[in-house]
């Protein structure tokens, strides 16, 4: 499950091109860097949703007879507006290959996971859930990507009061609320093919040219999302469709940056050296050894509507769903498996 979230989350954001030692502005950093930034963030609102995506709009009491309670895993990705990335490929010379050109059309997709658990109320109609996904730093070694970094958290919870319970003729409708945290970073090393130089410049009463050896490329991104929601479902034979409208309001930021040694005039860079740079460039930019970054923040509202599927086969649910933002008109998908009573 971990390597596959991997593959994906390299395959989604890098283009393995590699092109030769070039000379950049860090203008074109922070354009292309904030371009970036600016598209991930506005996608975490609906990338924080995946988990706890159940067909179910209540799924009962804990004390019932028989107890009402379930464990599982779902795996989903939200998409990136494609010119989130494009002012990105063109900095560093790279395109998206052939196999990719769906992503133009499409978007980039942000993959997630999580393992979920829901656990039925008592005395008042009710259910709590809790979601959690995690690759720690340094996993990725032990997955056979030596060359590559990174990390990924997702954590969050939801409670949901049911209004009408799924009986007879009558489906069953649900309010709900909920918070979700999530962060990632991967770092894809030798993107830009060897050792590169920016823009030169001046302090001390002389100009000076700035590089970097064999930069990693990281992508990092964070969201903390406040959602509501309300659903409809109805448990028909072996199948439960639902149907949903939900709102959020997401305190999101993502980034790119480079990871290496800096060097001035050619050799490593001191901590004079950083002061200096940096008093020079004002506050545009954030220079420190070992590299640099561009962030933006994407804090605000968002409305979606979802719907989706559970097969049922006992107490194995097997479930797939689609999301589709109203205001931005981005789309997520998910598939989820679990044993639930």
């Amino acid at each position: 499950m971990k390597r596959s979230v991997v593959v994906l989350l390299a395959a989604s954001l890098i283009v393995f091109a590699a092109v030769g030692a070039s000379a950049f502005s860090f203008s074109q950093f922070q354009t292309a860097g904030s371009d970036f930034a600016g598209g991930v963030a506005s996608a975490l609102p609906l990338e924080s949703s995946v988990g706890l995506n159940w067909s179910d709009a209540w799924i009962g009491q804990l004390l019932d007879v028989p107890p009402h309670f379930g464990i599982g895993v779902t795996v989903g990705a939200a998409a990136m507006p494609y010119s989130a990335i494009q002012g990105a490929l063109s900095t560093f010379g790279v395109s998206l290959p052939s196999g990719a050109n769906f992503m133009s059309t499409y978007g980039v997709p942000l993959p997630a996971y999580t393992v979920d658990v829901r656990i039925g109320g008592f005395v008042l109609p009710f259910d709590i859930g809790l979601k959690f996904g995690y690759l720690p730093p340094g996993a990725l070694s032990s997955l056979g990507f030596s060359g590559f970094s990174a990390d990924y958290l997702n954590v969050g919870g939801d409670i949901r009061l049911g209004i009408i319970q799924d009986r007879g003729l009558l489906p069953g409708l649900s309010v709900g609320v909920g918070y979700t945290y999530m962060r990632g970073n991967i770092g894809i090393p030798g993107m830009l093919g060897g050792p590169i130089t920016v823009s030169s410049v001046s302090y001390g009463g002389t100009t000076h040219t700035i590089g970097f050896t064999d930069p990693s490329v990281n992508f990092l991104w964070d969201s903390s999302v406040i959602d509501a929601k309300i659903q409809l479902s109805k448990t028909l034979l072996f199948i439960t469709p639902y149907v949903g409208l939900g709102a959020s309001y997401g305190f999101s930021s993502a980034g790119v940056g480079m990871q290496s040694s800096m060097t001035v005039d050619g050799v490593a860079a001191t901590q004079s050296d950083l002061d200096q740079i940096n008093s020079a460039f004002g506050t545009s930019y954030t220079l420190q050894n070992p590299g640099f970054g561009v962030y933006a923040t994407a804090n605000g509202f968002s409305a979606r509507v979802f719907g989706g599927f559970s097969l049922n086969i006992f107490i194995l649910k097997i479930g797939v769903g689609a999301e589709y933002e109203l205001l931005s008109g981005s789309m997520a998908g998910m598939a989820n498996a679990r044993i639930q009573l």
